[in-house]
């Protein structure tokens, strides 16, 4: 059995590829090794069986020429990549306000829900009413109501009683 090395070593010999020395030491192990001979004309057989098989291909441009072409068909039927432009000032602006307004609607709405739910809870009467204010507010939720009665402090003596002071 032949190793591998001494294969490669008989096919470089049969293909002329080996120097003086080597050439000389692989001719003399066919000439007395039944395998190596074995391999060395089976090998020159194959070569002959090929030989005859192909053929050559001769192309009526240049190779440079050919390979353009093909180059320039691959190109023609690969999707052209988009180049994306920056985004303007006023697109991402844009961009902004959409998310911002979608909020504020969500808040309006909520608001108006509130308050409507709450009317029709049966609201509440607010009344406001302080010694130090010069002002009452009264708001009736059930018709939506709201009246404000300003008391002016010069004019009334309700507003301006000390402690000891009874009112007649």
């Amino acid at each position: 059995m032949i190793d591998h090395v001494t294969q490669i070593k008989i096919q470089a010999f049969l293909d002329g590829e080996l120097a003086g020395s080597e050439a000389r030491e692989v001719a003399s192990l066919i000439a007395r090794d039944r395998d190596a001979a074995a391999l060395h004309t089976e090998l020159k057989n194959t070569r002959r069986a090929l030989a005859g098989a192909e053929q050559g291909i001769v192309l009526p441009e240049t190779r440079e020429f050919y390979w353009s072409k093909i180059r320039r068909d691959i190109e023609r039927l690969e999707p052209a990549r988009t180049v994306y432009a920056e985004p303007s000032i006023w697109q991402l602006i844009n961009r902004l306000l959409k998310p911002v307004a979608a909020v504020a609607a969500v808040v309006v709405l909520g608001t108006f829900l509130f308050h409507q739910m709450d009317r029709l809870n049966g609201g509440s009467d607010v009344l406001v009413a302080a010694a130090d204010m010069d002002a009452i507010t009264f708001r009736d939720d059930t018709d939506g109501t709201t009246y404000v009665w300003f008391a002016d402090a010069t004019q009334n003596d309700v507003a301006n009683f000390d402690d000891d002071t009874t009112l007649e």
